[in-house]
């Protein structure tokens, strides 16, 4: 559930133009996708949740790679901070 938060925001932030993105980025279904596929890989293989692995590569693979811009990167990676972490599956 945390993961389509995630997605949802990214998304909404498009709408903002400028001052959602600095650059328009298409971020779209496959990331989302992609991203569910290594979260469940890892839910199923792991005992405890790779957190630091699978932020890298949900941050800057899956979605990251569509980024161009430094600062986009670091607010990507800031905001799925909040989203990928033990204190989500305490609440």
């Amino acid at each position: 559930l945390s993961l389509c938060f995630f997605h949802a925001v990214v998304q909404e932030r498009r709408k903002y133009g400028p001052l959602g993105w600095n650059v328009r980025y298409e971020f779209n279904a496959s990331d989302l996708t992609s991203a569910k596929q290594v979260l469940r890989m890892c839910v199923e293989r792991f005992h405890t949740v790779p957190w630091d692995a699978l932020s890298y590569v949900t941050g800057e693979i899956n979605y990251g790679g569509r980024v161009t811009d430094d600062l986009d990167r670091k607010l990507l990676t800031c905001m799925l901070s909040r989203f990928y972490s033990s204190a989500v599956l305490e609440q």
